[in-house]
């Protein structure tokens, strides 16, 4: 099967393993994503994250171009095996190529918060994929939990308070230049406001249910599940294992494979069999899942069919609900 994946830190991570003094290469490093694992675990597309910790990083837009720089070095030194996609038809010709796609986005709203020509020299780069919020108030709005995740530091759960008026403002521009809007991170009143306000299927790239994990505000009610899929839109199946097990405690062993056929089995049930995907989060979760790196997805593959998912709920969680998503909304933008 065809892997997609909505979200992963490698980037970020291979920057600052090199700000700490240890070069590492997209191709073959030691993280949970490289380009060989990548191959070996029948990729056809994963989205890179421009990932950046506003509090540790105040000028987040100079901190995103250089992990941007980094992103663009990798793909020139790699290209024949991968190439960046900015619209579906690019993923086909790609695909066709024998290549496996990069998609670009962004986790921080801070990062282009400054203006809407920042906005739109992202998308000049590439940047298909926007969340508004990581885990602290910004411009736009609020994020679902408030701290540094790993940390714990000035750390709170929840939040019902919507967008700003900027928010709903670069809402409009990110909508208007085709840039796909995720939910991921944003608070849950932000959701119902992007709900509202949004003329377009949005995503949540890196979420799970909360109805299955109440102790992780990162994951989505029943409601915003159902109102997702009835938009049109897909979430990602986050491995982390704090969003995947109930009563989760610090220091436990990582996601097991059962638990995220078990998240999945619960989010189709809620949702329905189309607005399932994958948003690993690798190399951005602290604790390691049993199938520790990219080159391990398709263990996942074979647990679902033992547990009793058809080869059809199989493939579209893997690879085709986000592959429909993108091939309805990554297209030439207006912009």
């Amino acid at each position: 099967m065809q892997i997609i994946d909505m979200h992963c830190d490698t980037i970020s991570k291979i920057r600052q393993m090199e700000k700490e003094g240890s070069p590492a290469s997209l191709r073959h490093n030691s993280l949970s994503v490289d380009l060989e694992k990548m191959k070996k675990g029948g990729y056809a597309l994963q989205t890179f994250a421009i990932y950046v910790n506003w509090e540790e990083e105040p000028d987040a837009e100079a901190a995103a171009g250089d992990i941007l720089k980094i992103f663009q070095r990798e793909m020139q030194r790699n290209a024949d095996l991968i190439s960046q996609v900015r619209t579906y038809s690019e993923l086909e010709a790609n695909e066709k190529a024998g290549k496996m796609s990069a998609l670009l986005s962004l986790e921080e709203g801070a990062i282009f918060q400054n203006s809407l020509d920042s906005l739109r020299w992202f998308h000049r780069q590439g940047v298909r994929m926007a969340t508004l919020t990581w885990n602290y108030e910004n411009d736009f709005g609020f994020p679902n939990c408030m701290g540094d995740p790993l940390t714990q530091k000035t750390w709170s759960w929840g939040d019902d308070r919507g967008l700003k008026k900027k928010g709903l403002e670069f809402l409009e521009e990110l909508e208007h230049l085709h840039i796909l809007v995720d939910v991921s991170h944003l608070s849950d009143g932000g959701f119902w406001d992007v709900a509202e306000h949004s003329t377009r299927p949005f995503l949540a790239s890196h979420s799970n249910a909360r109805g299955l994990v109440k102790g992780s505000a990162r994951n989505l009610t029943d409601d915003m599940i159902r109102t997702l899929a009835d938009r049109g839109g897909v979430m990602g199946l986050n491995y982390a294992v704090s969003f995947m097990r109930p009563n989760w405690k610090p220091g436990e062993a990582g996601t097991t494979v059962e638990e995220i056929v078990q998240m999945a089995s619960y989010i189709l049930n809620v949702g329905g069999s189309d607005c399932l995907g994958l948003g690993s989060d690798y190399d951005g979760i602290l604790e390691l899942p049993e199938i520790s790196d990219c080159s391990q997805v398709q263990l996942l593959a074979e647990q679902m069919e033992k547990h009793g998912f058809t080869y059809s709920q199989t493939e579209k969680i893997l690879g085709g609900n986000v592959r429909r998503f993108l091939k309805e909304n990554c297209n030439d933008s207006a912009g």
